[in-house]
C-alpha cells in the first residue's frame, strides 16, 4: 500500500456515526482517555473542530478523517494549540477492522505533513499509554523521540496510567517525510 492510497479529508458532522463507533471500541477506550458521548454529542463535536489550517490561531483543535478507496479507516487530530511555544499536541486513531495494514503509520505521516507544510509550529507532542506497544511504534517509525513518562498521568475507565510523552521538532521532520 502506498501513501497516495490513503487521503485526509475535512471532518464532516455525517462521519459521527462511523467516529462514534470508533471511540467504542475496545482498542479505544483501553489505551485512551475518553468522555464517553452519545451519538448526537459526536456530531457536534465534530461541528466544531476545525480542518483548515488557516484557523490555526482561532480554532481550538481540528479533525480529518483518512481514507481509503473511499472508505473512512482511520481520523488524525490536532489540539492543545499553544500559539507562544508554536508546538500542538496530535492524535490519531484506526478503526480495528483496519489495524495491522499500516494505515496508522500512513496517516500520521499525512498529518505532521500537513501541519509543517502549512503552519509554522515547530513541534508536535503525542501522549501515548505506555503499553500500547503498536502506537509507539507508529511514533517511533515516524523519528518521534520519547521524551519521558509521566507517572499516572491520565485516568483510563477510573484507572491511573502512565503516558509515554513523545515529540518530533520541525527540523527532524526531512523533505522526504520520515
Amino acid at each position: 500500500m502506498t501513501m497516495n492510497e490513503l487521503k485526509i479529508v475535512p471532518s464532516k458532522a455525517e462521519y459521527a456515526e462511523t467516529f462514534y463507533r470508533w471511540r467504542n471500541q475496545s482498542a479505544s477506550s483501553r489505551y485512551n482517555p475518553l468522555i464517553p458521548l452519545t451519538l448526537e454529542e459526536c456530531r457536534k463535536n465534530l461541528m466544531l473542530q476545525g480542518s483548515d489550517l488557516k484557523d490555526l490561531w482561532m480554532t481550538p483543535s481540528f479533525r480529518w478523517f483518512i481514507e481509503r478507496d473511499g472508505q473512512l479507516v482511520a481520523n488524525v487530530s490536532l489540539k492543545t494549540i499553544n500559539k507562544q511555544m508554536l508546538t500542538a499536541e496530535i492524535g490519531y486513531g484506526v478503526g480495528e477492522e483496519f489495524h495491522g495494514q499500516g494505515i496508522g503509520t500512513q496517516a500520521v505521516r499525512l498529518l505532521i505533513k500537513k501541519v509543517f507544510e502549512e503552519t509554522e509550529l515547530r513541534k508536535l507532542i503525542a501522549f501515548v499509554h505506555e503499553e500500547n506497544r503498536p502506537s509507539c511504534k507508529i511514533l517511533e517509525n515516524l523519528g518521534f523521540t520519547k521524551e519521558g513518562l509521566l507517572r499516572e498521568h491520565f485516568l483510563i475507565n477510573g484507572v491511573p496510567v502512565n503516558e509515554a510523552v513523545f515529540g518530533l521538532l520541525r527540523r527532524e521532520w526531512g523533505p522526504s517525510g520520515v
